[in-house]
């Protein structure tokens, strides 16, 4: 397998998962380490994880930010913001 099989995988699985649901949502408690933890998990067995942001969560920041916080905070890539969903990938 070369480079170039590698990187149409993963953008692939990218596009797969921007036209899906997310699979995590941030509520009303916000940010929270078990939100983290759950997005970290997902990230680390599916390699892309969609995010919804409920308009509760949007008290105290907006929604670019809480994306890039995430990302951050989870040492990964942030690779699309649309609304109130963001979505990130593992680095490699």
């Amino acid at each position: 397998m070369w480079l170039g099989d590698e990187e149409t995988l993963h953008e692939k699985k990218v596009g797969k998962v921007l036209s899906e649901p997310a699979k995590v949502r941030i509520g009303k408690s916000g940010l929270s380490e078990g939100v983290i933890e759950e997005i970290r998990r997902t990230l680390e067995k599916e390699e892309v994880v969609k995010v919804k942001v409920l308009r509760t969560a949007l008290r105290e920041a907006r929604v670019d930010d809480i994306a890039t916080r995430v990302a951050k905070e989870l040492n990964a890539e942030l690779v699309d913001v649309r609304g109130h969903t963001f979505t990130l990938k593992r680095k490699k």
